[in-house]
């Protein structure tokens, strides 16, 4: 006798996989809370089966659940899933406030956003006179360090009128990106905001060649001075090397 399937079912269903999957989805679609016994009618098992389930889910993280109610909620972990930008943050936060930390300046997260450069996390100096927190600020990414840090391995020609509306001579501009190739890193002095430097280096995509993120310190020109770059440089890829490694997980 043939068993007539969904179209879309798997040749070789797993019926616990698919209960647990069915959990996810139905806990993330009950931000106010689910119980168990809701759920046990839902996947049509007993309600001991549907706590062990939902038990395992809130050790990965999936779920949560309120002592005092003891409904389950939507766990970190589907927070992290459902948005991409939340989990890179998250791994990048304990690094960028290791590098204040070290060197006492603002650190910033960056992403490519079109033909912008969008901060995603920063991590602020904790000197009075300092460059602020920025994050969800967006620039021109052929303006700002990070942003040719970020443009550096991308083989799409910025358009001539991007450059000509941020003001960038594309000469200088290609000069950049080859010394982002060849260093590894941008040192950009008062080009975005006149007092302001800039020191940052590419955190790299799986492959190892694209880049996915730029690490930066921004910091009032002239508090770190020119022979401390090579020593902040390092420190920086290393930090770009472990959020990537983390990233990568």
């Amino acid at each position: 006798m043939t068993v007539k399937r969904d179209n879309d079912e798997p040749t070789y269903p797993i019926g616990s996989v698919d209960k647990a999957l069915r959990l996810v989805v139905l806990v993330s679609e009950h931000p106010s809370g689910i119980r168990i016994g809701e759920v046990a009618a839902v996947l049509g098992v007993a309600p001991s089966t549907a706590h062990r389930l939902l038990q395992m889910l809130v050790h990965r993280g999936f779920a949560r659940q309120d002592p005092q109610t003891r409904a389950y909620y939507p766990g970190e972990t589907l927070d992290r899933l459902s948005d991409q930008r939340e989990r890179v943050r998250q791994l990048a936060r304990p690094i960028l406030a290791g590098l204040v930390q070290e060197f006492g300046e603002t650190v910033h997260l960056s992403m490519l956003d079109g033909w912008s450069a969008l901060t995603i996390a920063s991590a602020e100096s904790p000197h009075l006179l300092r460059v602020g927190n920025r994050e969800g600020h967006a620039q021109p990414a052929v303006r700002s360090g990070m942003g040719r840090v970020l443009l550096s391995s991308t083989d799409t020609p910025v358009p001539t009128p991007v450059l000509e509306s941020a003001g960038v001579d594309r000469e200088r501009f290609e000069a950049h990106l080859a010394e982002v190739e060849a260093n590894g890193y941008v040192l950009q002095h008062g080009e975005v905001e006149h007092g302001v430097s800039a020191l940052a280096v590419p955190v790299h995509g799986r492959d190892g060649e694209s880049v996915d993120y730029a690490i930066g310190i921004t910091y009032p020109t002239g508090r770190i001075g020119d022979e401390a770059v090579p020593h902040v440089v390092e420190v920086l890829k290393t930090a770009a090397v472990q959020l990537g490694n983390e990233l990568h997980r």
